[in-house]
């Protein structure tokens, strides 16, 4: 009876818990140049940007990896970035995201794809879903104790718990593929052209977004120094002055 009470909890447990987390989800790509198509663009100077925010969620067969991206505290964004300089540009080099009123830096995409994949260790719990067909069960009338003989077992369990862990693991794998794939974070962008990506942002409220050129250091050379009336050379500006 004791053996049989705790295989029920077990079976019952394992049930419970596989309800709360489902079966494995698969992933579908992100495609921002549909996210992002009819956005508006986000600025007309030398960057023109138009984004998404929730592009997981705009997916709708990638809800368990919205949902891990909200528990995370991430923000997928979709974006599309117009290169209007005669030159070549860096997304991350020369270009500064501003989130609201101040700069952010995102996450790599590798990164940001394994803190939000879904749990696979979870669907070991199916091992314990097994089931005997048939079978004769008797009562020990001294003991209480409850024995089946015969019948026939099937281990529906381990096929179970291996095909969604099968899935579960290729659907990480294609997510954060597709997060490398698509991150923005280092893309050179020619003159003229339109890129489409996404970034992946640490942050858990939603703020607006523009994309400015950053600020280049003059490197020309400094004006060559007169000589003094005297005809003796300057000293350098630099020079402490003694008394």
């Amino acid at each position: 009876m004791k053996q049989v009470a705790t295989r029920f909890l077990a079976g019952a447990l394992a049930a419970c818990t596989l309800l709360g987390s489902g079966c494995a989800a698969s992933y579908t790509p992100i495609m921002p140049e549909r996210i992002v198509q009819s956005q508006p663009v986000a600025g007309q100077g030398a960057l023109g940007m138009a984004y998404q925010f929730d592009a997981l969620q705009a997916r709708g067969r990638n809800k368990k990896y919205a949902k891990k991206e909200r528990k995370q505290g991430y923000h997928v964004v979709a974006l599309r970035v117009t290169n209007n300089t005669p030159t070549e540009i860096n997304f991350s080099r020369d270009a500064a995201l501003y989130y609201g009123d101040r700069p952010i830096v995102p996450v790599a995409g590798e990164i940001a794809g394994r803190d939000m994949k879904q749990g696979v260790a979870i669907y070991l719990l199916y091992l314990l879903l097994n089931f005997n067909v048939g079978g004769t069960t008797t009562t020990n009338p001294y003991t209480g104790q409850m024995t089946t003989t015969g019948g026939t077992f099937l281990p529906t369990g381990p096929f179970i718990a291996g095909g969604n862990i099968l899935g579960a693991s290729l659907a990480n794998k294609n997510f954060r593929e597709d997060l490398s794939r698509l991150d923005l974070t280092n893309r050179n962008i020619r003159p003229g052209e339109t890129v489409y990506g996404v970034v992946c942002l640490r942050e858990t409220s939603v703020a607006p977004l523009r994309l400015e050129l950053r600020t280049v250091a003059s490197t020309s050379p400094a004006p060559a120094q007169q000589p003094s009336p005297t005809g003796m050379p300057l000293p350098p500006a630099t020079s402490p002055v003694r008394n």
